[in-house]
Order: structure tokens, then C-alpha cells, then sequence
């Protein structure tokens, strides 16, 4: 009985270090950029082949990925990968904003500076894979401009969104993928503006300065890059909700 008992121990030891092994490889791969934030995990088949583990390891390191706040599992749609910023980090501040704490102008300054840095950096050498990406975000975005209806409100948004996504993943620095993520993340949750708040030239104008960030990048003219992204900035900035008297009184102390 104490052989049986060891051998069970060995077996689960064993087991335990394939699932330390799987759960680091992943993790690796999200951080080498392999696995983008939003990006779906291809099947547990093709992982399991892939990490050479059997399924069940596989899905005990999957347990633990989400517990950790790595991957979201979706019910018939599979596994994704979320931002890399460790909880300990991520839940403070979506709390903060959550509670109105800090107002979305707050996110948008903080983005301001790293999108110029992010923009400069991808005009310097970008490829035509990602490129094409770009023109494909533009196109959709003007197809779904002219906000008649809430869902392609939504699709105009969404397609913004993987615009600056592409553009993150252009620097090729794997932190900043995910901190835009994170902070585009942050935008989704607290921006109130529907498509019957904006204004109704809002997508033609945004459309437009998003085109030239494009052309900015696509010329390799870092410089023109980040004026055409500060321009972006400076129209978002317009359409931010007004801060209430207590924030507008808490920025002039």
C-alpha cells in the first residue's frame, strides 16, 4: 500500500509539473506578443498538441490562467486571452473609475502621451500586414458612419478601437499592447456617449483625422504621425462629457 501511495504522489507530482510548464509557456506567448489581449486561443486540441500535454493537463493550467485573470472563457465561443496587467494593478484603478474617482479626461491624457510615443514608433518601419489592418479598420469605420442605428454605432466603435490596437501592436513592445488594451478597456466601460449624443458630423471628422494618421504612417513620417494623432486627440477631447463642478473644482486646486 505505501509503494501504491508513493507511486500516486509521483504520479500527480509529475502531472503538476506539466501543468507549471504549460501555464508558463502560455504565458509566454502572451507576452512575446504571439497571443494578443482580445485574440482567441485556438482549440484545446491544437494547444495540447502544441505544448505537448495531454488535455486534462491543458485544462488545469486553463484553470488557473483564468484565475489569474489571463483568459476569459466564453460560453460557445472559447477561450481569450485579457490584458497581461496583473490584477493586483488593473482592479484599484477600474475601481477608481468605476466610482467616478477620476474622469474619463483623466485615461485620455495618459493615452495622449503614449499613443504619440506609440504612433512615432510605428511610422519609423511599419509592415504591410499590419498596414492592411489599418485600411481595414478605415473601411469599416466609414461603412458604418453614418450611425443610423445603434448597432453600427457600435461597429464604427469597434473598428476605432482595433485602429489604435494595430497601432499598438506596430511598436512591436509587448508591454504597450497591453496597457492600450487596458486603457481602452477603461474607456469602454466609463464613456457614456451613445450615437444620439455625438454630433452628427462626429464620424466624417474622426474618420477623416484617422485617415491621416494612416497616410502619416504609411509615408513613414513619424513627425506627421504624431501631429495627425494630437490633432485625434484634441477632437476627442471636445466631445468628453463636462466634469462635474466638484472635479472641475478639484482640477483648479
Amino acid at each position: 500500500m505505501p509503494r501504491r501511495t508513493a507511486a500516486v504522489r509521483r504520479s500527480v507530482g509529475a502531472n503538476q509539473r506539466r501543468s507549471d510548464q504549460a501555464l508558463r509557456r502560455i504565458v509566454s506567448l502572451i507576452f512575446e506578443g504571439h497571443l494578443a489581449p482580445g485574440s482567441r486561443l485556438p482549440s484545446e486540441r491544437d494547444l495540447s498538441e502544441t505544448l505537448g500535454v495531454s488535455r486534462s493537463t491543458l485544462r488545469d493550467a486553463m484553470n488557473r490562467l483564468e484565475a489569474r485573470g489571463y483568459v476569459e472563457r466564453r460560453s460557445k465561443s472559447g477561450n481569450y486571452i485579457c490584458t497581461a496587467i496583473p490584477d493586483s494593478l488593473r482592479e484599484p484603478i477600474e475601481d477608481v473609475v468605476q466610482e467616478k474617482v477620476v474622469g474619463l479626461s483623466d485615461i485620455i491624457e495618459i493615452r495622449k502621451v503614449l499613443e504619440l510615443w506609440a504612433v512615432a514608433r510605428a511610422a519609423q518601419s511599419p509592415s504591410e500586414r499590419l498596414l492592411g489592418a489599418l485600411r481595414d479598420c478605415l473601411k469599416r469605420m466609414k461603412a458604418a458612419s453614418r450611425f443610423r442605428t445603434a448597432e453600427q454605432f457600435a461597429r464604427y466603435s469597434e473598428a476605432d478601437l482595433r485602429f489604435h490596437q494595430v497601432i499598438a501592436q506596430m511598436t512591436r513592445n509587448v508591454i504597450y499592447v497591453h496597457l492600450i488594451h487596458f486603457f481602452s478597456n477603461l474607456i469602454s466601460s466609463s464613456i457614456s456617449l451613445s450615437r444620439r449624443l455625438v454630433p452628427g458630423d462626429f464620424a466624417r471628422q474622426n474618420l477623416a483625422v484617422h485617415e491621416r494618421i494612416f497616410r502619416a504612417i504609411e509615408e513613414r513620417n513619424p513627425a506627421r504621425a504624431q501631429e495627425a494623432m494630437l490633432e485625434h486627440f484634441r477632437f476627442v477631447e471636445q466631445h468628453l462629457p463636462p466634469l462635474s463642478s466638484r472635479r472641475r473644482a478639484a482640477k483648479r486646486a
